[in-house]
């Protein structure tokens, strides 16, 4: 599927694509504050409504406000409520580690390390539960 581009004041855009049919990734580029924020949960919930799982990729976004952080939460709660993955890539930029470190939500989103196509590949391709 081709991106979808959606811009928003201040030059904020948020490029958006679906690899496969149970994955959107999102990727924000510029300001995630107070006037921006609401587009991402716009955009989020779109997908999600679409019962998609979303990896939302911060390697582009030049500043992450508090208005951002309640943002994230509430869309990695909406996820969880309809039992589908919200997942964080591309915050290892000082804009992003930063304010995730300082607000100790870096170990309340759910943030991976791994790269956005390693995430996709994981969500779209969930390996069984192994019990004992």
């Amino acid at each position: 599927m081709s991106p979808m581009i959606s811009p928003a004041p201040g030059g904020f855009e948020v490029r958006a694509h679906v690899p496969v049919p149970t994955v959107a990734v999102l990727r924000p580029e510029g300001e995630l504050d107070m006037v921006t924020s609401p587009e991402l949960v716009v955009r989020v919930e779109f997908h999600l409504d679409q019962e998609r799982h979303v990896v939302v990729d911060l390697r582009d976004v030049d500043l992450l406000t508090s208005n951002a952080l309640h943002a994230l939460l509430a869309v990695h709660a909406a996820a969880q409520r309809r039992g589908l993955r919200l997942r964080l890539t591309g915050t290892d930029h000082t804009a992003v580690t930063r304010v995730l470190g300082q607000t100790g939500l870096d170990a309340v989103l759910p943030i991976s390390a791994s790269s956005t196509e390693e995430v996709v590949a994981a969500l779209a391709h969930p390996r069984p539960v192994q019990r004992d």
